[in-house]
């Protein structure tokens, strides 16, 4: 009986394991390859943890204010085609080190705002305590 128990307490956990090993946010494969997020999982958690926080953190949508609709810190305008999936990777910009970047969205009163990269990774470390 202790074998049978132990046997599927194994088996349980090996399935447990490998179903959180193969789950990762699919926008980051616009980044990096399925082998690469693998190998990070394992190597680097930290690392991998922060890119997934990255992928949903990065940038946030948010209506445009009429008084700013013609902003000089507007930087133009882009076309997304779903502004509830929206891949940071995709879109190629980078966050700057302390500047928020505003983008209009064609079609729409909303901006597409990219956070800083220091405002990013203090969220992280606030998110990880």
């Amino acid at each position: 009986m202790k074998n049978i128990i132990l046997l599927t307490t194994f088996i349980l956990s090996a399935c447990f394991a490998n179903a959180q090993h193969g789950s990762f946010d699919k926008r980051l494969l616009s980044k990096f390859s399925e082998t690469e997020l693998k190998e990070m999982q394992l190597k680097n958690p930290d690392t991998y943890a922060y890119w997934n926080f990255y992928t949903a953190n990065a940038y946030q949508i948010t209506d445009l204010p009429s008084e700013k609709s013609n902003a000089h810190e507007i930087k133009g305008t882009i076309k997304l085609s779903d502004i509830n999936s929206v891949n940071i990777f995709d879109l190629h910009f980078t966050p700057s080190v302390k500047d928020y970047q505003y983008y209009r969205i064609e079609g729409s009163n909303k901006l597409l705002v990219i956070i800083s990269e220091e405002q990013i990774k203090d969220r992280y470390k606030k998110s990880v305590k």
